[in-house]
């Protein structure tokens, strides 16, 4: 008796074991993991990418002050006096 070989659905779940399904001869997934869903892709308008910019923008100065002023007055503050123990 020769047992025929059927190929196994490619599709992967999140745990990880194999699509216990056949596949299509065609394709390499089963009936149930052949469609493909289209995706509703937010649309690059231009105001979007002005508001990431500007958001990116403030970002960058609420970090670069606070950095300017420290490396101030860490280089151009007023030496410190040595003290004399004796």
């Amino acid at each position: 008796m020769i047992a025929a070989t059927m190929t196994r659905c490619f599709h992967i779940y999140d745990s990880g074991f194999q699509c216990v399904d056949e596949a299509i001869e065609s394709t390499d997934f089963c009936e149930a993991h052949q469609k493909v869903i289209a995706s509703d892709r937010l649309e690059d308008s231009p105001w979007r990418k002005f508001g990431i910019r500007v958001v990116a923008f403030v970002l960058l100065v609420m970090l670069l002050i606070p950095l300017v002023y420290s490396l101030k007055s860490l280089y151009r503050g007023t030496p410190a006096k040595a003290q004399e123990v004796w």
